[in-house]
């Protein structure tokens, strides 16, 4: 079994996610090597515009990686949700400008692509890597299964690099928990067709069983959802027949599509989503519209009395919801809840890695 102790989360850099990262302890945060997701410019759906320019939205990029981020060691970035036409007003790359503003403040980019890029942004892949040698991330999806030597050969070509430049990661995105037999074999048949099978920089793979909302939770209820993604991972790392041992990455407390929904016409209910182990529990009260941000307080206190509770010691986010519930805090809104539950969740994926990988 690979021992190296390596989370790959993938995070949306909004507001909830920079601030989890930012909080995370640097004994927690040594063993990242997180996937940044630049998140689409927000739409006008009053105006059918977009809300701000590619400037205007990619202006504090570099700040908020510093800010989030600022250890020495590297991030993987991926622009997987920009526009591939986009340039900015003075014709510069949207990838070659994050590159530039994160290596002025110390932070080392490692460019993710995959086989769907156009020429234009492999090209500044293989540009960002001559400059700055911090090698790149293929990012490969189910479509790219099929054909998996033609297609990471054409990306070795195309960013002029070899596979021990390359962090390779296997992104299966979304699971259902009733199929985890299946994915675990068909994963298992990937992991053994890779080409250049013990020569990549890292092998990761990458999921979650995180659902795209939480309608199947009843109003003022508790319940869970079984972290599939994890349960498969263990069960590939403890056999026999595969080759090669991934690193683990998951979605956080996220589904991985993006949320792209006319707010004005949005219901969402006051939740808080908790990871436990083989499962994230969800705490879930009714509509904030109508019934406010206040159940957050009744929510924070359901999560500290759960026998699952981590305690307030455990990570920033846990020290939130004790705070939220003894009134000293809170309520909160949906990024504060998005930033305590991603911080607990980072936390408590290292801490379980770390358990699983000493014993």
């Amino acid at each position: 079994m690979n021992k190296r102790l390596v989370y790959t989360p993938v995070l949306k850099w909004k507001q909830g996610e920079q601030k989890a990262l930012e909080e995370l302890a640097p004994s927690i945060k040594q063993f990242l090597i997180p996937i940044i997701e630049i998140p689409p410019i927000d739409w006008d759906f009053e105006n059918e515009v977009p809300k701000k320019s590619i400037d205007e939205h990619l202006s504090k990029v570099g700040e908020s990686f510093e800010r989030a981020w600022g250890i020495d060691k590297p991030i993987i970035v991926d622009l997987n949700y920009i526009e591939s036409s986009d340039r900015l007003a003075n014709g510069q790359h949207p990838l070659n400008l994050i590159v530039q503003e994160a290596a002025k403040r110390g932070i080392n980019v490692i460019p993710a692509t995959s086989t769907n890029r156009d020429q234009a942004y492999q090209h500044e892949v293989k540009l960002a890597h001559q400059q700055y040698n911090q090698g790149v991330c293929f990012r490969l999806k189910e479509e790219d299964f099929a054909d998996l030597q033609s297609n990471i050969d054409a990306l070795l070509l195309q960013n002029a690099v070899t596979p021990s430049q390359v962090d390779l990661v296997l992104d299966y995105e979304y699971v259902n928990p009733k199929e985890q037999v299946r994915t675990t074999m068909f994963l298992t048949g990937i992991l053994n067709s890779l080409p250049y099978l013990n020569e990549w920089r890292n092998v990761i793979l990458i999921g979650t069983s995180f659902p795209s909302d939480l309608s199947a939770v009843n109003s003022d209820s508790v319940d869970s959802i079984e972290r599939a993604e994890w349960l498969i991972w263990k069960r590939l790392i403890n056999s026999a027949s595969i080759k090669i041992t991934p690193s683990y990455g998951d979605y956080g407390i996220s589904n991985p599509a993006p949320f792209d929904a006319d707010p004005r016409f949005i219901n969402m209910s006051a939740n808080i989503r908790y990871t436990a182990e083989d499962k994230f529990i969800i705490f879930k009260g009714r509509m904030i519209k109508r019934y406010g941000g206040n159940q957050y307080y009744q929510l924070s206190s359901q999560v500290v009395s759960h026998p699952e509770f981590s305690g307030p010691n455990f990570s920033a986010g846990d020290y939130y919801i004790q705070e939220v519930a003894n009134q000293n805090d809170g309520p909160g809104n949906a990024t504060n809840w998005r930033k305590s539950g991603t911080n607990h969740h980072l936390t408590y994926v290292v801490s379980e890695l770390s358990n699983l990988l000493s014993s």
